[in-house]
């Protein structure tokens, strides 16, 4: 699932020149360029768009220091190498050149979706285990994360005839922020905000109206969640998604859209997740299985795709 990163940082320099310029620029004008952007990305092929994002956008991320640091310290416990060698580099930059990609798609097929669906998702795997929880009639979490362009999946699951809402933090910028919801919008998801306490309640009845709940699962934004070993370090994960599968007794469905190399995209779904409502004390056993066993698909999943990880900070840090 695309993302800004948080305030639209700096610059490939591939390391330094004149990328604080460009950088200075693309972060003062953001406002602007970003609709003239969803503007090119409807007019031109979206290869041309891609190198000007290259040239504009890309610089500006890379050219954060912060942003860029961190993004080399996650590409680097990927490859399990020290920061500074070159292999860590070039995998940070191609997943900025995924990102751009990401974006470019996801804005593209929201405003002109595609008549033939088969030509942009030819490889589906796992769809039966979405069958078999839209047949019980109850619905089922969707449990995803920043890897992929999930929101392009939108197109596959409406075409399956599932309702779709998507749990968000909305995004720091107001101008991404309105364009993704009038993506949602277009593509007949469900926005559900994680803005206040009633949050869950509105999940738990989307649920009951049989609708799949999409929900991140990697990032503990309200710092309350549960520390599992993740690329050989500690990381809280966010507990709410496995209490509310609890709670409302449905399956969470571990799901991935990734890009492939030939730009059409592939889905995946993974077997059914299932928190056993229990007596208390077994009821946090169960959830604690549950946990790992995202966590260990969700590694599994990022190293296999890491171009396609979407993470602009460190990702053993609490998310700010």
């Amino acid at each position: 699932m695309p993302q800004s990163p948080a305030h639209p940082p700096r610059a490939p320099g591939r390391r330094a020149g004149t990328a604080p310029i460009v950088s200075s620029l693309t972060n003062a004008t953001f406002g602007l360029w970003f609709p003239f952007f969803r503007w090119l990305v409807l007019r031109l092929p979206p290869e041309w768009v891609a190198r000007l994002a290259a040239a504009t956008a890309e610089r500006a991320i890379w050219g954060r220091e912060p942003v860029r640091e961190a993004i080399l310290a996650n590409h680097a416990a990927l490859l399990g190498l020290p920061a500074w060698r070159r292999e860590v580099e070039e995998s940070a930059l191609a997943m900025l050149g995924h990102h751009s990609r990401a974006w470019i798609d996801l804005l593209r097929f929201s405003a002109q979706p595609p008549t033939d669906l088969e030509a942009v998702v030819p490889t589906r795997v796992g769809t039966g285990h979405l069958l078999a929880a839209r047949d019980a009639g109850r619905g089922a979490i969707l449990l995803t994360a920043h890897v992929g362009n999930f929101e392009i999946g939108g197109f596959f699951l409406g075409e399956l005839g599932l309702k779709v809402a998507v749990v968000y933090l909305p995004d720091p910028s107001p101008v991404v922020e309105r364009d993704r919801m009038a993506a949602r919008d277009r593509l007949g998801i469900r926005s559900l905000s994680m803005t206040s306490e009633l949050s869950a309640v509105k999940i738990l009845r989307s649920l009951d109206e049989g609708c799949f709940v999409a929900i991140q699962g990697d990032r503990d934004y309200a710092r309350t969640g549960r520390l599992l070993p993740f690329l050989g370090r500690n990381v809280s994960f966010p507990v709410g998604p496995f209490r509310i599968a609890a709670a409302s007794g449905v399956p969470l469905l571990p799901v991935f859209v990734l890009r492939e190399k030939d730009g059409t995209y592939r889905t995946v779904v993974e077997a059914p997740i299932h928190v056993r409502a229990s007596p208390r004390g077994q009821r946090d056993e169960a959830e604690k299985a549950a946990m790992i066993e995202f966590v260990s698909i969700l590694e599994r999943t990022v190293r296999e795709n890491r171009e396609q990880w979407y993470m602009f900070s460190r990702f053993w840090e609490p998310p700010v």
